[in-house]
């Protein structure tokens, strides 16, 4: 049976979540899976390929789609339900900020894609440089709020959470008066 990208990937996870991600090596992993360490290689072209590919995975699971058919409701709430997962899938797993941090976006897919993110929000009236600056600010936030040692409550993420959206509603609004 051939070795498949998809089951690679889960067991990747699963052995992030048992030794970190100091301990997870194409070794390792190879031994996991039952086969010899080069043949992981055909699928990913280094750690940090299969590192990106765990993250897309991870996120996967979570982030709403860009698409307004797909994920229907304004873009707040789209912002929101995208932070809530990604804060949820980063601090769900052993290193998962680590992860998710250090990943390179694939273009693998369609959900993940950073210009059609940006895109929901020019759709909803934002200037292309604060649509990027908000998915950029949104993003760091999430992520520091969880790489941090106390990461807080869920009641503290969503105070600055909302901070954050309250901001962002005054510059559309000021932008498209």
């Amino acid at each position: 049976m051939a070795l498949e990208r998809a089951t690679i990937i889960s067991a990747a996870l699963k052995l992030l979540d048992e030794v970190g991600i100091e301990g997870l090596s194409n070794r390792r992993l190879a031994a996991e899976l039952g086969v010899k360490g080069p043949s992981l290689y055909w699928h990913f072209k280094s750690m940090a390929d299969l590192h990106s590919q765990m993250a897309e995975a991870m996120l996967a699971q979570v982030m709403p789609s860009p698409d307004p058919e797909a994920f229907p409701g304004g873009w707040r709430e789209w912002l929101s339900f995208g932070a809530w997962g990604l804060r949820g899938v980063a601090m769900s797993r052993r290193d998962g900020v680590e992860i998710l941090a250090t990943a390179k976006p694939t273009g693998t897919n369609p959900l993940l894609s950073f210009p059609a993110m940006v895109g929901r929000l020019e759709a909803a009236g934002f200037a292309p440089d604060a649509a990027r600056g908000a998915m950029i600010a949104i993003g760091r936030y999430v992520m520091g709020s969880a790489r941090s040692a106390n990461a807080g409550s869920d009641a503290d993420f969503a105070f600055g959470l909302e901070t954050l959206l309250d901001g962002l509603e005054v510059r559309l609004a000021r932008t498209n008066p």
